[in-house]
């Protein structure tokens, strides 16, 4: 882990740095301090891992339940399923035996005279 503001820190810097810590706190009293800080970073990480698993564990759930109720899925099955009764008639196959037939005895229609009609 890189902390963005130690990039712009020099050896120098460094030094001064933990030579005032060390003037501020002791020498007895930084191994307890670095052993709390150790602590505290070792928390937030645990914590931190916690929230990902629990965002990772409930985004499984989600998306398990969407797989399960997807709308698409049911219009999927529906199509690959065998044609149903309330099929639209002009894709019903004809059928000899129930298709309308003209009595025997009718005659064509015929237009006795050769003009056109007048509506």
């Amino acid at each position: 882990m890189t902390l963005l503001f130690l990039n712009s820190i020099g050896g120098f810097e460094l030094i001064f740095i933990l030579l005032a810590v060390l003037m501020l706190f002791g020498a007895k009293s930084l191994p307890s301090i670095a052993k709390t800080l150790g602590k505290g970073m070792r928390e937030i990480r645990t914590a931190t891992d916690e929230i990902k698993r629990d965002i990772q564990d409930s985004t499984a759930d989600f998306r398990n339940g969407i797989r399960e109720n997807n709308p698409l899925t049911d219009i999927k099955k529906m199509i690959e399923e065998e044609p149903q009764q309330n099929e639209p008639q002009d894709f019903k196959q004809d059928n000899p035996d129930t298709s309308l037939k003209a009595p025997e005895d009718s005659q064509p229609i015929q237009n006795k005279s050769n003009k056109p009609t007048e509506s």
